[in-house]
């Protein structure tokens, strides 16, 4: 009877499910395929995986869990000076644990009830990582909280059961089921990722190419490989200021263009280097676009859309603003800010479509078309920021860049008031050929709107 028992005993505890301590680390890297690339320059060797330096390079993992787990990446950030991620899945929803975020050596969670990790709860200041040495990120996800870790230190713990979770547009993935890996303009190399359940078996681990999942979830085939969409036969301008552009105004909505099949063309003031606003996502590198033609050489003819991008740069492009900016820089010259008014108004009796984003608004809002503004009359989408700091109607004043569409006659939409009113990343208003955009979080909006404008979708 003894035996027995002692037998039963043994059979229970084999069943039971393993506790964080007693599973095993499940390693994902030979599973990895660099063609389940999102974006990015990813590259496989025997013991680890690199990317190279791009703005929001991110890939899939062959893993789609589902009730507790945990999730663990050895890494070293080679270049660059922004963050590392952890793309995770909670209650269905998709989130990223992230570390040296923004450009301000942020830590959390985003996003968290649509605020990033700049505004939510679970902000953590003075998270450097210093390039060239390992560092260990892992992440908890149990029933009701999600805890994250950089090596031995807690970064960020948040009590959710995932239904005020969201991934960021910068991160955005093809499906909301897979883990990801993610880092920011920044050249990294992997040399460990790691899975563990928690709530069950372990997580079955197959040949590289099979299918592999968490226990108690169904097979799921490895994300297939991101290729680029067929050229559409479709071109799109983008102009940006010679210096103080907003890079990600720039970098997202080409992103997004370029991955719907549309060729982009650059344009700026002068065909020279041109420069952005620090810590607009440029990089390490400085961001630096050297422009494919001068705005004075632009025919509207040759493009299907114009887009200005914003930063306080644009605007040098204000064709009919009378005031004057501290920086000189913005207030550019006559003879460029004729030949940006002589583009806009090409392309609207041409019919095609006029963009604007943040603070580029501006730039429609005072172009003239027949001695008025194109805005007048318009709904439109301007950001709530600043503007350029100088002489507003004879006097020192710095308003909002919402004051330069509204003094030319435009109707403003209230403030992240499109689609989700939690946010402002989708905040892209089309009025006939006209469209706006809010601010940098609707950048890829942006982008994405003229594609299905463009396509017909």
């Amino acid at each position: 009877m003894r035996q027995v028992l002692f037998l039963l005993v043994v059979f229970v505890g084999l069943m039971a499910p393993a506790s964080a301590e007693e599973a095993k680390w499940q390693s994902l890297l030979p599973l990895v395929n660099p063609q389940s690339a999102v974006a990015g320059e990813w590259t496989k060797a025997t013991d680890h995986l690199s990317v190279a330096a791009a703005p929001g390079a991110r890939l899939v993992l062959p893993v789609a869990p589902k009730g507790e787990y945990d999730f663990r990446v050895s890494f070293t950030r080679e270049t660059g000076q922004h963050s590392i991620g952890l793309l995770f899945v909670h209650g269905g929803r998709m989130c990223a644990f992230e570390v040296d975020a923004w450009g301000q050596h942020l830590a959390g969670f985003q996003q968290v009830g649509g605020q990033d990790i700049r505004q939510n709860s679970t902000r953590r200041e003075g998270i450097t990582l210093r390039n060239g040495q390992r560092y260990t990120m892992r992440l908890e996800v149990r029933k009701d909280q999600v805890r994250g870790w950089l090596d031995d230190t807690e970064i960020a713990t948040l009590a959710t059961r995932g239904d005020n979770l969201a991934l960021s547009d910068l991160w955005k993935l093809p499906q909301s089921t897979h883990l990801a890996i993610a880092a920011w303009d920044s050249q990294t190399t992997f040399h460990a990722i790691d899975v563990r359940s928690v709530s069950g078996a372990p997580i079955a681990i197959g040949t590289p190419g099979s299918p592999t999942t968490v226990a108690g979830t169904t097979p799921s085939s490895p994300t297939p490989p991101s290729r680029p969409a067929p050229a559409t036969g479709k071109r799109v301008l983008i102009v940006i200021a010679n210096q103080d552009f907003f890079y990600r105004e720039y970098s997202e909505p080409r992103a997004e263009l370029e991955r719907a099949g549309i060729q982009v063309v650059v344009a700026a003031g002068r065909k020279a280097a041109s420069r952005p606003h620090n810590g607009t996502g440029e990089g390490s590198d400085g961001g630096v676009v050297n422009p494919d033609i001068a705005i004075s050489d632009v025919k509207a003819a040759d493009y299907d859309a114009i887009l200005f991008s914003g930063g306080w740069g644009s605007s040098m492009y204000q064709y009919a603003f009378r005031g004057r900016y501290n920086n000189a820089i913005y207030n550019g010259d006559a003879q460029t800010k004729a030949q940006v008014n002589r583009v806009i108004n090409e392309f609207l009796a041409e019919g095609k479509y006029v963009a604007g984003l943040c603070n580029a608004v501006s730039v429609l809002a005072w172009a003239r078309v027949d001695g008025k503004s194109p805005l007048q009359g318009k709904r439109v989408c301007a950001p709530t920021r600043e503007a350029a700091a100088g002489i507003y109607n004879g006097r020192q004043a710095q308003p909002s860049c919402r004051w330069h569409p509204e003094a030319n006659g435009a109707i403003l939409s209230p403030a992240g008031v499109i689609g989700d009113p939690s946010t402002n990343r989708d905040d892209v208003l089309v009025d006939g050929q006209i469209i706006t955009g809010e601010d940098d979080p609707s950048a890829r909006e942006m982008g994405r709107k003229l594609a299905e404008l463009l396509l017909g979708r």
